[in-house]
């Protein structure tokens, strides 16, 4: 496999060389310096990977684009520009178009997809994508476009489009409202009442509250209406309509205008501005203005009526209108029907206020019960935990039985063969069917051992281990075991991870075991990949296999003890690690495609078991 280079300055000289390749270079129309020129410069992403989608070519516009150097891409998957939900599919669409007789396809016919920058945020994207094969190798080239800012555009118009919308709506509604007679005050009460009956929501009350008292008062320029909270019955807005600057959201409940109007359960007016900006001043507060600030209101404000949400006796918040136009007192018929909106208005409020009080007894009643099904559900878990555990214990057991059982005359056999041997001439020594006589006692004895590693804890010192290192050490000893050139190896460690507390020999006999499963599953060879991730509190540990997969009815017992589908295994290896793992306070889990291979993952807490 060609290993991807760079060169300082980010230049993508030998990336264009590997297009080339090692070999006879073909008579190009430009020069290698001059593509590679071309290629830096340009602002859109320009990426190549190899037939095993890993970085051959990364431009500055793709550095600019993710926020990735050159250097720390070349030679990774493809995947860490992708974002996790989306790389398998990635995966197979790469993979069929690699078996598609079309070279490429081109930007703006395909779908968006989305990239993920090196800060983890996500993007959308333009792309187009080619292929090129030189002398037997397919390289893919992928062109690709933030569009980012063209859907933030996209988005602003629509707002603005829908705020127009909402802005025409608003004015021929308040246009229809200002050519109502007064003899439509009390259809509209009528209205509002019946409305009530089918409003769920307090919000929507509000909303249709304030709408029928501008219908009642068509020169209210603005409107608000405060709801009592909280143990200190302060007033806080709940709805408004009409300001330029939002009313104050929070006012003590016995301070000014609507302060009076809460208290005294009575209806208060002003009919001038002079008259309530005295009432304010006199409250020695200017975070007790009742309608925000007055100095926003562009058109003259004339007088302002607060009338109190009452039912039962019991006042549970303020209608304010504000007015403009002449100044004078509200008719006596406005103000009627104003109160009868706001007496309506507080019953919804308070039934509204019971009704939330009943979801919320009965929101803990089901979490409750939702508890106790969960618990439950941990009880029958933990009594089929024990029960698994009480197998596990008794197959161990049986195991210990069985070798103790076996040992004795094995160990009498593999005497006699010695002594054999030994009396035999020197030439004899060497037969074949004393060495396989030989060979499968040392097999039983290897199984024997197994077995009782299965049945007692590994004994070893606890401290900290280098996981990168054992997986290095690990892959060296397993590369003795593979033909040379028949297997690549790739070993991506992170440079940031920690060590972790625990036992290093059992470790590197639970990567050795996988890695060497691994080895088997490819006997036509492939690449083995093995990867570290540092993640906050654990490590995370993944070994991939090329090879022929595992079937999904095999993986389900894969971790079974002696289960295997091996002519001479003994079903315990993966048995054995998945226990180690579980001592050390991690998790194993394994995932197959049948033909393309095998992924294990491990996690592993940094403190070890208990942590």
């Amino acid at each position: 496999m060609q290993q991807p280079q760079n060169v300082p300055g980010g230049q993508p000289t030998a990336a264009v060389a590997f297009i080339q390749g090692e070999r006879e270079p073909e008579p190009l129309q430009a020069s290698p310096a001059w593509l590679a020129e071309v290629l830096a410069i340009a602002e859109d992403a320009i990426i190549s990977v190899n037939e095993t989608q890993h970085v051959q070519i990364f431009n500055q516009g793709a550095e600019k684009i993710f926020g990735y150097s050159a250097e720390e891409v070349l030679g990774k998957p493809l995947s860490i520009l992708l974002p996790t939900r989306f790389r398998a599919i990635h995966i197979q669409h790469m993979l069929d178009f690699a078996q598609a007789p079309e070279v490429a396809r081109i930007m703006g016919k395909r779908r968006e997809i989305f990239g993920r920058r090196r800060d983890g945020e996500e993007f959308p994207a333009e792309a187009s994508i080619s292929k090129l094969e030189r002398h037997g190798d397919i390289v893919f080239t992928v062109i690709l476009r933030d569009i980012t800012e063209r859907k933030r555009g996209e988005a602003v118009r629509a707002q603005l489009a829908a705020l127009i919308e909402a802005e025409r709506s608003r004015t021929a509604a308040e246009l229809e409202q200002q050519v109502q007679s007064r003899t439509a005050h009390l259809n509209s009460l009528l209205a509002f009442s019946r409305e009530l009956l089918g409003m769920h929501s307090l919000e929507a009350v509000l909303r249709e509250a304030l709408h029928h008292a501008s219908d009642v008062l068509p020169e209210a320029q603005c409107g608000v209406i405060y709801l009592v909270q909280g143990d200190d019955q302060r007033l806080v807005v709940r709805a408004s309509y009409g300001f330029t600057k939002l009313p104050a959201i929070s006012i003590p409940h016995d301070v000014g205008l609507v302060g009076l109007a809460h208290t005294s359960r009575q209806t208060q007016r002003t009919n001038s501005r002079a008259e309530w900006e005295a009432l304010v001043a006199m409250s020695g507060d200017e975070q007790t203005r009742p309608v925000g600030d007055l100095d926003s209101i562009e058109a003259p404000f004339t007088g302002a009526i607060a009338l109190p949400l009452v039912v039962q006796q019991q006042a549970v918040g303020v209608l304010v209108l504000l007015r403009q136009g002449d100044e004078g007192s509200f008719a006596v018929e406005e103000q009627a029907t104003l109160e009868g909106i706001a007496n309506l208005t507080a019953t919804a409020v308070l039934e509204e206020q019971r009704q939330h009080m009943a979801a919320r007894m009965s929101t803990q009643l089901a979490n409750l019960e939702a508890q106790r099904h969960s618990m439950e559900a941990r009880l029958s878990e933990a009594e089929s935990g024990m029960l698994q555990a009480a197998r596990l214990a008794a197959v161990g057991q049986l195991a210990a039985s069985i070798a103790h059982e076996i040992n004795n005359p094995l160990y009498a056999a593999r005497n006699a063969l010695y002594l054999l041997e030994e009396d035999l001439p020197e030439e004899l020594r060497s037969g074949p069917y004393l060495t396989m006589a030989s060979e499968q006692l040392a097999r039983i004895a290897r199984i024997i051992e197994r077995m009782r590693d299965f049945y007692r804890p590994t004994r070893g010192e606890v401290g900290r281990c280098n996981i990168n290192q054992l997986l290095e050490d690990t892959l060296a000893l397993a590369e003795l075991n593979v033909p040379q050139g028949r297997m690549a190896m790739v070993f991506v460690p992170a440079n940031d991870l920690r060590p972790i507390m625990g036992n290093a020999d059992q470790l590197r006999q639970v990567f050795l075991n996988i890695v060497l499963n691994a080895i088997d599953a490819m006997p036509e060879g492939g690449t083995l990949t093995v990867r570290t991730e540092a993640g906050p509190t654990v490590a995370l540990i993944e070994i991939q296999d090329t090879g022929i997969g595992i079937p999904e009815e095999l993986r389900e017992r894969l971790f079974e003890p002696f289960f295997t589908n091996k002519p001479n295994g003994t079903g315990l290896g993966l048995s054995i690690s998945a226990h180690i793992v579980t001592q050390h306070g991690g998790q194993i889990e394994v995932e197959s495609m049948v033909g393309r291979g095998t992924t294990f993952r491990i996690v592993l807490p940094y403190g070890g078991a208990g942590t």
